[in-house]
This record gives C-alpha cells, sequence and structure tokens, in this order.
C-alpha cells in the first residue's frame, strides 16, 4: 500500500488517523499514541499529511517536514462540513481526507518556531495584563467596601493604593499590600517583555518598515508577524482585511445587496491592536486640525468621515484602512508615506 493522504485528528495523547491512496479512497484506519504516531510518520514514504490548524499542529507540521512529508493545516470551521452523521475521532479524520480534496478551501501556512516563539511572548503579555487588570480591580473593590474611591485609570495606581492602605483595619493592610506588590511585580514583568519586543523589532526589517505606518507600533508590529506566517498568501488588500475581520458582513441574494456590522473573523488580538491603533490615528488628526497645523490626506478623510458618521464607525474604517496599508507595505516592501 503506498499511501498519499494521511490525515490526523490530533489530541494530546492519542491520535486517529485515516490513510487514502491515490485514488483518496480511505483504505486505512488507526489510533495512535503520541510516541507510535511520531514513529509512524518517520516510517511512511512522503505524503501529503492533512490536520486541523488547532493546537500543536505547527509543530507536528515541523515534524513533517523533517521526514519529507507536505504537511496541510486546514481551518476547524471549514472541516466541518464534512463530518458526516456523528462526530467522533475517526469521523473528523475521514473529513480531512474528503476536505482536503477542495481547490478552494485554501491551507494555512506553517509557522516557523521564531514566530510561534514572537507569538508566545504576545500571549504571556496578555495573561500578565490581565492578572494585573483583575488585582487593580481587588484592590479599588477592597477599598471601595471601607468607603475609599480611587480616581479611574491605571497610572501611578500601585502609589495611590499604598497611600490609601493606612486607612484600612490593621488585620487587612499586611494582605493589601501584598496585593500591591503583586500589582508592581506584574508591571516590571509586563515592561522586561515590551523590551523584548524592542529588541526584536530593531532587528527586523519588516517590523521596522511596518513602523512607519500611523498607529502601528511595537506590539502591533511584531503581532502581525507573529500572526501572518505569509502576507502574499492575501492576493489583495481588501482579502487581509476580511481576514483580520473589519469588512462588512454580507448578507445577499439576486439583485438585493445587504453589508451589515463588521464580520469578526479572524484573529481578536490584532483586530483589537488595529483599532487600538485607529483611535490614537483619530486623536492625532483632531489635535493637528484644532491646531491649525497642515493634515495629511488620511487626516482629511479622518475629519470628513466624522462629520456624516458614528464616531465608532468611522474607527472601523480607519482601522480597515490600516489593515489594507500594512498589507500593501508589506507586500510592496517599501515604507509608508503620508
Amino acid at each position: 500500500m503506498h499511501a498519499t493522504t494521511i490525515a490526523v485528528d490530533l489530541a494530546k495523547s492519542v491520535f486517529q488517523v485515516s490513510v487514502a491512496n491515490q485514488a483518496d479512497r480511505i483504505v486505512e484506519r488507526k489510533r495512535l499514541t503520541r510516541s507510535q504516531f511520531h514513529r509512524y510518520i518517520a516510517q511512511q514514504s512522503p505524503s501529503l499529511i492533512v490536520m486541523e490548524a488547532c493546537a500543536t499542529s505547527h509543530y507536528w507540521s515541523q515534524v513533517a517536514q523533517q521526514y519529507g512529508h507536505t504537511p496541510k493545516l486546514l481551518h476547524p470551521y471549514y472541516v466541518r462540513p464534512y463530518v458526516r452523521r456523528n462526530k467522533t475521532d475517526a469521523a473528523d479524520a475521514d473529513a480531512l481526507v474528503r476536505a482536503s480534496r477542495d481547490p478552494e478551501l485554501l491551507p494555512i501556512p506553517v509557522k516557523q518556531p521564531e514566530q510561534q516563539a514572537l507569538q508566545g511572548l504576545h500571549r504571556i503579555r496578555q495573561q500578565l495584563i490581565q492578572s494585573r487588570t483583575s488585582r487593580i480591580n481587588l484592590a479599588r473593590a477592597l477599598l471601595a467596601e471601607f468607603g475609599i474611591s480611587l480616581k479611574r485609570g491605571a497610572g501611578g495606581i500601585s502609589a495611590r493604593l499604598q497611600e490609601q492602605a493606612e486607612q484600612l483595619p490593621i488585620s487587612l493592610q499586611a494582605s493589601f499590600s501584598e496585593v500591591v506588590i503583586d500589582i508592581n511585580d506584574l508591571k516590571t514583568r509586563i515592561t522586561l517583555i515590551d523590551n523584548r519586543l524592542e529588541a526584536i523589532t530593531a532587528n527586523s526589517e519588516i517590523a521596522q518598515r511596518l513602523l512607519s505606518i500611523p498607529g502601528v507600533g511595537v506590539i502591533t508590529a511584531t503581532a502581525l508577524i507573529a500572526s501572518v506566517p505569509h502576507i502574499r498568501m492575501f492576493k489583495k488588500a481588501r482579502q487581509f482585511a476580511s481576514w483580520l475581520g473589519v469588512t462588512p458582513r454580507e448578507n445577499s441574494s439576486g439583485n438585493t445587496r445587504r453589508l451589515g456590522r463588521i464580520s469578526k473573523q479572524g484573529n481578536e488580538y490584532l483586530r483589537t491592536l488595529l483599532v487600538h491603533g485607529a483611535r490614537s490615528v483619530m486623536l492625532q488628526a483632531h489635535r493637528r486640525d484644532n491646531a491649525r497645523q497642515p493634515l495629511t490626506s488620511m487626516q482629511r478623510w479622518i475629519i470628513s468621515l466624522e462629520s456624516v458618521k458614528k464616531r465608532n464607525v468611522v474607527t472601523v474604517a480607519v482601522a480597515n484602512k490600516l489593515a489594507r496599508t500594512i498589507w500593501a507595505t508589506w507586500v510592496f516592501e517599501k515604507d509608508y508615506t503620508p
């Protein structure tokens, strides 16, 4: 038997494998442990290995490439319609075989370890920010229970919390101070990651080019590099914006075309960063306009659009324009010019 397609339903410890021949007919099914699966792909002749893009899929794709295989990662959402009747591991693996035949189902590029590491830094940073925010909210709530209210904002929050700690009962002061220490420690760890990201940006030509775009900083630039394996997989700027979910959701039929809110598909983290960047660009445009300073073409467009549209709508429109600008800057390898 010569396997041409090996579909794998990945898991933590048990892997379901469906093997198809040249006629795309499933000729064998296996249930393997992690170590057995590693030996299995090492012993097989070069084949197409199809997997869902999920946890560990990029690692196993890299392992498959080492043994001469061609990995193909498919989005789980688009594989689901190929599952027949009841959902089982075997049915999921068989569905991958059927989905791999669809020429319009584009595969997800395999990430390199450097990109995975960069994405890992961003995930750690997110968790640290969430933990710090949680502790700040806890400290505020504890103070509120004793009638102490602090102004909004995280600037200098540790010093303000420590000042109010003396007004708490003695039995609570020590534990409250430990919460403040945690807030300081988390802030320090976040700063260390920011410094690492800045060092990576300084050594990356792509990141330096992206930094020339208004609203794109170190965090956004490195997040884009980590999340977008190959920018040229998007043939047009609109495809990139659509992948990020900042294009309208469409519900059309016949001669009637209906465009609704943005689709919110794709990477939520990148979309959030772009929206924050859009708000920054809008703020800068208003500051220059109020100061009677010369405006760029984008800033004039923002001011004119805000006169007829709501602010949140304009924010998403600017995020869409930033996404298209990022694509053009990245693909054509030219710095942004106002």
